[in-house]
């Protein structure tokens, strides 16, 4: 199981979300809900290390918000973690994923409601 030196967070575009663990420290300016830069390997979780990540899922909070991240079919091997200064600026890339992904949830969102008002 993680200790202080092996952080474990989500990142997510709002479609989804992978685990990612990090060997070291984060940085200060290191919060949720802001952006951050994670270099690394996306890795395959096998089925012997399967139980301690679901653990590790089930009993701390701030993941368990995420069910999607809960299928662990692979997880995030951050080599680097960088907070970013500037809340505001966005590569436009990863900006135009998440306004890509913001309308694609509205639009589950209308066609949801529109089946349960019929």
């Amino acid at each position: 199981m993680p200790g202080p030196s092996q952080p474990v967070f989500l990142v997510t575009d709002l479609i989804t979300d992978i685990l990612v663990k990090y060997e070291g420290s984060l940085p200060d300016l290191f919060r949720e809900g802001h952006s951050a830069v994670v270099n690394g390997f996306i890795k395959p979780i096998y089925e012997e290390i399967r139980e301690n990540e679901e653990a590790i899922l089930r009993n701390n909070s701030k993941l368990g918000v995420s069910e999607k991240a809960g299928s662990l079919q692979c997880y995030f091997e951050a080599t680097d973690v960088l907070a970013k200064h500037d809340e505001k600026y966005m590569p436009p890339e990863v900006a135009n994923a998440i306004e890509k992904n913001k309308k694609l949830i509205a639009e589950e969102e209308k066609k949801s409601s529109a089946l349960k008002t019929t």
